[in-house]
């Protein structure tokens, strides 16, 4: 179990979270402290901002998974990320159009990472919940990870527990929290 750096921590969330910064600045924050928590675990790689050919999606963080570490397996070799800072929840377009990413890309998993959550009630699996439900019919899988449960992260152990909790209780329950 290694130790995260809280200082680098706090200094991400901080600058996450100053509303006198741009949105993309707040927003590169965040992408910034994931990248930081993914890039500390053996075997991971991560790609930031990629954008395709034709210039009409960008991928905020591409991941390869070595699976190096042994909860790592239960992870595909591929997954993307979406980070969104946004002072709301994210709405149900929004995850639509990263199901749609990953639909494009054959890829089986994508995170998003939302501070303030996704819209909708996840118990009566509406608006986005409902967009993630039905995503696992087309073997896609979306988790939500929010700005409150990386607070509280202080180890990669941390780290890696938050994440394959998160995909036991999708695959399990079939809903994002």
């Amino acid at each position: 179990m290694a130790a995260y750096d809280a200082v680098k921590i706090q200094h991400l969330l901080t600058r996450g979270a100053d509303k006198n910064l741009t949105t993309k600045a707040r927003g590169d924050a965040l992408e910034d402290l994931f990248c930081y928590l993914l890039d500390e675990l053996p075997g991971v790689r991560t790609r930031r901002n990629s954008i395709d050919f034709f210039k009409s999606a960008e991928i905020d963080i591409a991941v390869v998974n070595g699976k190096a570490a042994q909860w790592l397996c239960a992870f595909p070799y591929l997954f993307l990320i979406e980070c969104k800072n946004w002072d709301k929840p994210v709405d149900s377009a929004t995850v639509g159009a990263f199901k749609n990413k990953l639909d494009n890309r054959s890829i089986e998993l994508g995170v998003i990472v939302a501070t303030n959550g996704i819209t909708g009630d996840e118990y009566e699996r509406k608006s986005a919940h409902h967009i993630i439900d039905m995503a696992q019919a087309a073997n896609r899988r979306i988790l939500v990870i929010t700005l409150e449960q990386l607070k509280a992260i202080r180890t990669t152990e941390e780290f890696e527990s938050l994440l394959v909790d998160r995909l036991l209780t999708l695959a399990a329950t079939g809903g994002s929290f």
